[in-house]
């Protein structure tokens, strides 16, 4: 969900003084899982030059359109309490929420969707086209969550904002976690969880499910001037980054729970659960291993902005850094931000 209004940053004690000072000069108060694995030009373009109200602007797609859709109509139909931005506090807090059947929250989700403007005119095609396979690939996800059974517990919490300290970084990690939910029936996992460290006498299990789209890729224009679609391929493995952002929420949270991870992914006619029974990226200490991939991706850059700490002017921070990092304007994943933004990243770069 993308927030209007700017929540104020109840971290600000934790940095130390150098970063309260980038803080100050730059607006840069955390890392997040998503932000943890950009290429450094990207990064410093979209944190660093860009401000949250400029970031707001970037160009979307229909792809994520369609993907926060999906989400909104899982989050809708199974959870307890969504976390927000509260108005009244001025910073994000759990909300009750009173459920939504299945159709009901299609439809809420489908007319979320109709509000998304295309870019261009082969998004607005990619609209159309997913307008049809929403409904099927939400039922996807209602299909997926009661297989691991979040239909049945009393406690469902999606959004959850997780605010992560880790004593090698001076900034904190902050992310919001897609859904999490309590498993107080677990008998089956209790023998292989309790050989871990990090488990909490009989501490209920804490399933942590990060959940991922996919979507129809849009091929050529047919000779009657429609566009034809490729089928979505669901991953055989989950994607490094994807296992990242999961290991971030299973660490993060793991001090007073224990840990049930699932990686799901959805598309229009299937879907696959990844767990830590049929996958071993998802065993504890592989999900450790993606943990440190993230933390120390977060040490690089932390790394790249002290070399600035002791410059006094924001002006000169952003050129001395523009000098030391490439923009890879060749990552097109990173740069679909919308031709205005763009420009003004090439010429950032252009003068240097």
């Amino acid at each position: 969900m993308i927030l209007k209004t700017k929540i104020t940053d109840p971290l600000q004690e934790l940095q130390l003084d150098g970063f309260k000072k980038l803080n100050e000069l730059l607006k840069i108060n955390h890392h997040s899982p998503t932000s943890s694995s950009m290429p450094l030009g990207v990064y410093a373009f979209r944190y660093l030059f860009c401000t949250q109200e400029q970031r707001r602007e970037f160009d979307g797609n229909a792809n994520m359109a369609a993907g926060v859709a999906v989400n909104d109509a899982v989050q809708w139909h199974l959870s307890n309490k969504i976390w927000s931005y509260n108005p009244t506090i001025k910073k994000l807090a759990p909300k009750e929420n009173k459920k939504l059947s299945k159709d009901e929250a299609i439809q809420k989700a489908l007319d979320k969707f109709m509000e998304y403007i295309p870019v261009d005119e082969k998004d607005r095609e990619k609209k159309e086209h997913y307008q049809e396979t929403i409904p099927q690939t939400i039922q996807q996800g209602f299909l997926a969550f009661e297989k691991i059974g979040a239909n049945n517990s009393a406690e469902v919490v999606a959004e959850d904002s997780i605010n992560h300290v880790d004593n090698r970084l001076s900034l904190p990690v902050v992310g919001r976690a897609d859904l999490h939910f309590t498993d107080f029936n677990a008998p089956e996992r209790s023998a292989a969880a309790s050989s871990h460290s990090h488990i909490i006498g009989d501490a209920p299990f804490l399933s942590v499910c990060e959940l991922k789209t996919v979507w129809q890729r849009a091929g050529r224009v047919r000779k009657d001037g429609g566009r034809s679609f490729a089928s979505a391929k669901l991953p055989s493995t989950p994607l490094v980054n994807h296992l990242q952002q999961l290991a971030f929420y299973c660490f993060a949270m793991r001090k007073l729970n224990r840990i049930h991870p699932y990686l799901i992914y959805l598309s229009a006619d299937d879907h696959i659960v990844f767990t830590e029974k049929n996958c071993g990226d998802l065993e504890t200490k592989n999900l450790e291993n993606y943990y440190e991939q993230l933390i120390q991706n977060c040490i690089k850059k932390e790394r790249l902005l002290s070399r600035y700490i002791d410059l006094e002017e924001p002006e000169m921070i952003l050129s001395e850094i523009a000098k030391d990092v490439e923009p890879n304007f060749d990552h097109n994943f990173y740069w679909n931000i919308g031709q205005k933004h763009l420009a003004r990243a090439k010429e950032i770069w252009r003068n240097q």
